[in-house]
């Protein structure tokens, strides 16, 4: 299992979307998708999770929900799953 940290623009970005009013069903599927995440689990094919290119390729990219994605890293070596932010594409790249 990997210990979970969430970087500033996460925090951030998770704090815009509880405020705007972002359904329960979204905010239990962002928390499942992080269970998975954390027990190192492969996510669904749904999710579209991939590599991320030039500057970003040490991230991973997965899509919770149509356009809210979630970027991560996994640190195989300290065991640490760090959430690097989430949001919809444009809010994002």
């Amino acid at each position: 299992m990997y210990a979970i940290r969430r970087s500033k623009d996460f925090e951030i970005s998770i704090q815009r979307l509880k405020h705007s009013g972002i359904k329960i069903s979204i905010r239990k599927k962002i928390e499942q998708t992080i269970d998975l995440l954390a027990l190192g689990q492969k996510l669904p094919l749904s999710y579209k999770d991939h590599s991320l290119n030039g500057e970003l390729s040490k991230y991973r990219e997965c899509h919770i929900k149509g356009d809210l994605l979630l970027i991560y890293k996994i640190e195989k070596k300290n065991l640490i799953l760090m959430l690097v932010d989430i949001g919809s594409h444009s809010q994002l790249f």
